[in-house]
């Protein structure tokens, strides 16, 4: 994809298991060419929802090449990178661009103080262009975590580089704020918390990268349209129809993702082991939450 289309949804591509605990690529697949009847930008891989931390190395890039394999040339397929290591993150995002990233999502990294060094040195030798994640503690979607190492002046200024296209903001509005004083308004700036979305896009988030996504592409790509165009009221009416539906699937995490995203007619699979899948109980509390939001018959 060369040029963004106004308001762009991506979202964090979960990895389908199989019960003996392997990758099933051919739900995958499946899964990917029903995303692309729907108006996702495109998908997000070795993320948090996508299990990262249950998955090898191997794993990763397999995953990257069989998505790359189905997906049409005008979406995205970003690839995440999370190491504190400027060699290792540079290792991996070449291999990530071989096996078929054509952007790397780079998370600030969590675990050094020179984060000015390590993000000016990552980004000017990205094979390809870059997205900054500001997440700073993992599992932190339902709550405003502290901001980590970087301040939003670092921000902007890492985002002024050429070969940054844009800034995922965290769950902290406050600090967000903030940082989309620095970041320049010709870089994308997306929020990345389905609740806080219409939130998100009143400060001046003009696309999303978030779980919803997977769920509710259309609904979060409308929330965004609304109020960059100024109708704030019908943003709102979206906004609250898909309050409960994005709370009850995120506070299960992956199984909540995946019990939604079968519930639509996806092959999600279940989490790998040791997480365990939602129970029948959980499942009927997603299922009545999407009905409520229109996502589902009843």
């Amino acid at each position: 994809m060369d040029h963004y289309p106004a308001c762009p949804v991506v979202a964090p591509t979960p990895t389908p298991f199989r019960t003996d605990d392997s990758i099933d690529f051919d739900a995958l697949e499946s899964n990917v060419n029903l995303w692309l009847r729907t108006p996702l930008t495109g998908f997000v891989l070795n993320s948090e929802n996508g299990e990262e931390a249950f998955l090898s190395e191997e794993e990763q890039l397999r995953i990257i090449h069989s998505v790359r394999q189905v997906c049409h040339s005008d979406k995205l397929v970003l690839a995440g990178v999370d190491c504190p290591s400027v060699y290792e993150s540079l290792r991996l995002a070449e291999s990530f661009v071989s096996a078929g990233a054509d952007r790397i999502r780079l998370r600030i990294p969590r675990l050094t103080d020179n984060v000015d060094d390590y993000l000016q040195r990552v980004v000017k030798a990205c094979p390809v262009p870059v997205l900054i994640i500001n997440q700073p503690l993992p599992g932190m979607f339902l709550q405003s975590p502290g901001t980590g190492h970087a301040s939003a002046e670092l921000i902007g200024n890492i985002t002024t580089m050429e070969n940054v296209e844009g800034y995922i903001a965290s769950a902290d509005i406050r600090f967000e704020t903030r940082v989309r004083r620095f970041v320049p308004q010709e870089k994308q700036f997306w929020t990345a918390n389905g609740s806080l979305l219409l939130a998100g896009a009143v400060i001046g988030a003009n696309g999303a990268c978030l779980m919803l996504g997977n769920v509710a592409p259309r609904q979060c790509m409308e929330v965004l349209q609304r109020t960059t165009q100024g109708q704030l009221m019908k943003a709102k009416v979206i906004q609250e129809n898909l309050y409960d539906t994005d709370w009850q699937i995120l506070s299960r995490r992956a199984a909540g993702l995946k019990a939604a995203l079968n519930l639509l007619g996806f092959d999600a699979g279940v989490p790998r082991s040791p997480s365990s899948p939602c129970s029948p109980a959980d499942v009927a509390i997603i299922r009545t939450a999407m009905i409520s939001a229109g996502l589902l018959q009843h």
